[in-house]
């Protein structure tokens, strides 16, 4: 690994949190972790998918001198998991169908990723190991709106909000400008793009002023409607497309989007999986 290559952290002031959204580069799979930083502690959504980025994202939480009251996992692909692997000290929170979907498909992941990156991933599953049940929790006087997301990008995800904050944490059920995952099914084979669609309407009405996504740079709240939009060209060119032309129609649409790695990854699950 190129050892110029770091996170890009942005960090976001609030009425009574500090944003710190912290950016993998392209070999990260351009995920992002984003720390919550509240008067007396942190809060830290993901872990990232590589050891060096997760690292630093540890050691960024140390330099902040304040205590991590939690780690939530927000749902069960690599690239936000992977990375617990430094936070074994702190209570690390999912779904209990995340930990379920992470016991079921970890070891294939990491056989996957290590064929790719050798020692740069880890070698050993690390679960959560507390399970969420609220839909909202109160930290250090914030409070946190917890949604469960099904048949999304994945079978089951967490997104969360910080009303006072009017702050929308929406990992990946929303994308800036990085090609979508789309290869995601439910387990009676439907794609993902229905459920995927009614969950971000169901954020349509609120009043967002920042709004930080699982891959990209953080927005506003008009990143719900562009994020249905893309959704469904995507899927118009899924129907019109073969194994052979997907990869290209899709990056010849969008020539503006990073990671072509996801377009491939896509392919994979989509013509290959089925």
């Amino acid at each position: 690994m190129d050892p110029e290559k770091k996170l890009v952290i942005t960090t976001i002031e609030r009425e009574h949190v500090r944003l710190h959204c912290c950016a993998s580069p392209d070999d990260g799979e351009r995920v992002n972790a984003h720390i919550i930083e509240t008067p007396h502690t942190l809060v830290i959504v993901d872990a990232l998918l590589m050891r060096p980025y997760a690292k630093e994202l540890r050691d960024y939480a140390n330099s902040l001198g304040k205590p991590i009251d939690r780690v939530f996992v927000t749902h069960a692909h690599p690239d936000h998991w992977f990375g617990i692997e430094y936070f074994q000290d702190v209570d690390v929170f999912a779904f209990p169908e995340t930990i379920e979907e992470i016991k079921n498909f970890a070891q294939i992941a990491i056989d996957f990723h290590r064929s790719q990156h050798g020692d740069l991933v880890t070698d050993t599953i690390y679960l959560p190991h507390k399970t969420l049940s609220d839909s909202e929790v109160v930290i250090d006087g914030i409070v946190f709106r917890l949604f469960k997301i099904v048949a999304a990008e994945d079978l089951f995800m967490l997104a969360l909000d910080l009303p006072e904050e009017k702050t929308f944490i929406a990992q990946d059920l929303l994308y800036n400008k990085v090609h979508i995952f789309v290869g995601q099914r439910s387990p009676d084979g439907t794609l993902c793009f229905d459920g995927w669609v009614a969950a971000l309407k169901t954020f349509e009405s609120e009043t967002y002023d920042v709004v930080l996504p699982g891959h990209g740079v953080p927005a506003d709240a008009s990143l719900i409607q562009e994020n249905i939009r893309h959704l469904e060209a995507v899927r118009s060119i899924l129907l019109t497309s073969t194994e052979i032309n997907f990869v290209d129609n899709i990056l010849e649409a969008f020539p503006d989007y990073g990671l072509r790695s996801m377009v491939d990854m896509s392919a994979f699950f989509l013509f290959q999986m089925k």
